[in-house]
């Protein structure tokens, strides 16, 4: 909101960007908020910079910065569509208010729709997420894959109610065929580096029934079971625990194919 007199909008603009990287403000000109969005093409590096955001108006400009990562992700992956099998409500818009039931963790808490974003990324991939204010993650349950051969199948996901250790995935094949893998999950409000576990995200607060915030650093993780590049997939059963939350699965296919 403007403060001390300030009239009009205020011009948005971004420097010290990689090359390959481009900004664009959405609105560019506001007296309000405005979103960032970073566009970075194939050329793009990996690396990791700090920018600078200036808002000018007049005689008067205020700058800040950000650090950027540039993280580098597979083509041609495939994502799961998972809309069939959400069961669980774990992603409200800022201000929500919602039951304990419909909560992420059972609890009485949920990501923030407006810090989680539509995507992710973790693993070399990116992960496609649910729709806020209605189901959007899935427990329990086992989910059908796209028919082909891949390489990989890489997981979103995070414990609650502490870490949920030595937890069961298996994945089966349309020969009839399975393969298990077995995985301990971190909790969303501590990561404990399990093996075969990395932070996909991590953000600043999640949200309260109330309405309210919950300050604090919240992280979702993410997981790489390899397949039988050899067979075509069918599912993925999920272990059936109720604190055990998927929120995207992605495959890889062979590179050489």
């Amino acid at each position: 909101m403007p403060r001390g007199g300030l009239a009009g909008g205020v011009n948005l603009t971004a420097s010290g960007l990689p090359e390959g990287v481009e900004a664009s403000f959405n609105p560019s000109n506001t007296a309000g908020t405005s979103t960032m969005t970073l566009t970075a093409s194939d050329s793009a590096a990996p690396a990791t910079t700090t920018i600078t955001i200036t808002g000018a108006t007049g005689n008067l400009s205020h700058a800040a910065t950000t650090a950027v990562t540039i993280t580098p992700v597979a083509a041609g992956t495939v994502p799961v569509d998972l809309s069939p099998a959400y069961n669980v409500m774990g992603i409200y818009d800022e201000g929500s208010r919602f039951k304990e039931a419909a909560s992420l963790d059972n609890g009485g808490y949920s990501f923030s729709k407006q810090l989680i974003g539509a995507e992710q990324v973790g693993e070399g991939v990116v992960f496609k997420l649910g729709p806020a204010n209605t189901l959007d993650v899935v427990t329990g349950k086992t989910i059908a894959l796209p028919a082909g051969k891949f390489t990989d199948l890489k997981v979103l996901a995070v414990g609650v109610e502490g870490e949920q250790e030595m937890q069961t995935f298996s994945v089966s094949y349309s020969d009839g065929s399975s393969s298990s893998f077995t995985q301990s999950l971190s909790d969303w409000a501590g990561p404990r580096n399990f093996p075969g576990e990395s932070v996909a995200f991590s953000l600043p607060y999640r949200l309260s029934s109330d309405g309210s915030r919950d300050t604090g650093a919240f992280h979702g993780y993410a997981y790489s079971f390899p397949l039988d590049s050899n067979k075509v997939v069918r599912s993925i059963s999920l272990p059936g625990n109720r604190d055990v939350l998927v929120f995207a699965l992605t495959l890889v296919p062979d590179a050489h194919e």
